[in-house]
């Protein structure tokens, strides 16, 4: 499996998808990528590649966003949809993620962070 984009949820009651992306833009994005390569969901190179291919995407949920982030396959398949959407490529069904609590995080409020793979 290669990783090939990363997908961020989030409770779009936090903003849209343009203020999240500029707000994690900096410091926050090199926090959530290095608990992801922890994880091994994927490691330095593929974050390089996902970066210069500019394959980062946000997702804002309006409804239900607490109760799905109890649910992973649920969020995975809002994952893919996104990915999809924003690209038109077709990732295996497997994706990964590492739920960030917004109650111990520095940005203070809770994400979804999910790998999305060939």
């Amino acid at each position: 499996m290669k990783p090939i984009g990363i997908v961020i949820l989030y409770d779009r009651k936090e903003g849209t998808p343009e203020e999240l992306a500029s707000k994690f833009a900096g410091e926050f994005y090199s926090q959530v990528t290095e608990n992801m390569a922890k994880e091994r969901m994927l490691d330095l190179g593929d974050i390089k590649n996902i970066l210069d291919s500019k394959s980062i995407f946000y997702g804002g949920i309006k409804d239900s966003f607490k109760e799905l982030v109890t649910n992973p396959e649920g969020l995975g398949k809002i994952a893919w949809k996104v990915f999809n959407n924003h690209t038109g490529k077709e990732p295996i069904d497997d994706v990964k993620m590492v739920i960030f609590d917004g109650d111990k995080v520095p940005w203070h409020h809770t994400i979804a962070a999910c790998v999305v793979y060939e």
